[in-house]
């Protein structure tokens, strides 16, 4: 087993791949210093034939090899697209993707939206019946970097679906999983190395970021409003503002207190603080802030909040 597993580490230095011993249980790397920041000084053991023969050799004699994804000795090496089977204790996923039982499944929907070809490309069956499509890092623009399911942001592809690029790792094929009584296996053709990404995917990997939502319009008062009107909307404005504004850990927490003012203030101008008015505002500010649980989460406080309100100025009960 060790010699074997020398072999495949040696193997992929010598193409100039990185490598890190990983447990054989958890699959943990065993050795640090090889993340998103690590600079080529940094990663220079990792591809040290010496140093790799040594692991293999003595401490780390029996450990899975892990192939570090994203820099290679020519400053590009590998991104893995790793498709993971549904486990039996997880929900499956719904909306878009409702009916995929696995990573495979979601790519397939992706390759079909492309009006493209499954990529053929270096393939490895994982010991839980996934797959790692492994790539080559693009040769312009930035390295791909390392996600994890489903997101809005790039490189995320889908539910089911992980990208491993620069700071991540595989489990080379070769290695045996004893929890699972099965290897990672190459299934692709002997003389298949790591394709380019394609097209289609590559932009699915770099696709820009969404555009923050815009801030919600401000309330606009026609010139006969009364002092306490022009005064509810002052309240109104200044809180969409804060919301807006808020930092991480502070959002829900204004959204609600936010809401709640306003319901208290809401019998001063019933027709400027209406409900429908104020929770579009506070909504909008929440979605802009980036409220973790989007709109669901954003709804359910601001109408806590508001109903809260109306309760302290004895308007709940109705």
């Amino acid at each position: 087993m060790s010699e074997h597993q020398r072999v495949v580490a040696l193997t992929w230095t010598a193409r100039g791949i990185p490598v890190v011993p990983c447990s054989r249980t958890d699959k943990g790397a065993m050795v640090p210093g090889f993340g998103a920041r690590a600079t080529p000084e940094d990663l220079a053991p990792f591809t040290d034939p010496e140093q790799v023969r040594s692991w293999w050799s003595g401490k780390f004699k029996r450990a899975h090899v892990g192939l570090l994804t994203g820099r290679s000795t020519d400053g590009r090496g590998l991104v893995v697209v790793d498709l993971d089977m549904l486990k039996d204790d997880t929900e499956p996923p719904a909306g878009r993707w409702a009916g995929c039982q696995g990573g495979t499944d979601v790519l397939e929907r992706l390759v079909d939206a492309a009006g493209a070809d499954w990529p053929e490309t270096y393939t490895v069956m994982t010991p839980s019946g996934g797959m790692h499509l492994y790539f080559a890092q693009p040769e312009d623009g930035p390295l791909i970097g390392c996600a994890t399911g489903d997101g809005d942001t790039a490189p995320h592809l889908g539910p089911l679906v992980d990208v491993r690029g620069v700071g991540g790792y595989v489990i080379a094929a070769g290695s045996y999983s004893s929890a699972q009584g099965r290897m990672y296996e190459r299934v692709s053709a002997p003389e298949l190395l790591p394709q380019p990404l394609p097209g289609w995917l590559l932009d699915l990997l770099r696709r820009p970021a969404p555009a923050a939502p815009p801030r919600p319009a401000p309330v606009r008062l026609m010139p006969s409003g009364d002092r306490a009107e022009r005064a509810a909307a002052a309240a109104l404005a200044s809180s969409v503002d804060k919301v807006a504004d808020a930092p991480e850990g502070e959002r829900n927490r204004r959204l609600f207190a936010a809401a709640r003012w306003l319901g208290e203030l809401h019998v001063t101008a019933p027709a400027v603080l209406d409900e429908t008015t104020v929770r579009e505002q506070l909504l909008a500010a929440a979605l802009r802030c980036g409220l973790d649980g989007g709109e669901r989460v954003a709804l359910r406080t601001i109408r806590s909040g508001w109903e809260r309100g109306l309760s302290g100025t004895g308007q709940g009960a109705a």
